[in-house]
């Protein structure tokens, strides 16, 4: 069972874009702030981590960098679909 967050409360920051991010049986809430594509400006639009939940706890910190940039590339990729 997956347990709901309610990204609304006041102490998500409103301008951060929540993200799940699952990697075999490790899934992260993620936060990242997203700026989409201008293509008339030539700006392919991104996705930046800011902070990145597992059980409560933010564990951005402890990310290797491979797994920041997967979780910024799936974040830019899933909100631009929308």
């Amino acid at each position: 069972m997956t347990p709901q967050i309610d990204t609304s409360a006041p102490w998500w920051p409103a301008h951060l874009w929540p993200y799940t991010y699952t990697h075999g049986d490790t899934e992260l809430l993620c936060f990242v702030d997203w700026e989409p594509a201008d293509r008339s400006a030539g700006w392919g639009g991104g996705a930046w981590l800011i902070h990145a939940f597992a059980g409560g706890v933010d564990v951005v910190d402890l990310l290797k960098d491979q797994i920041v940039k997967d979780i910024e590339e799936g974040a830019a990729c899933s909100l631009s679909s929308d």
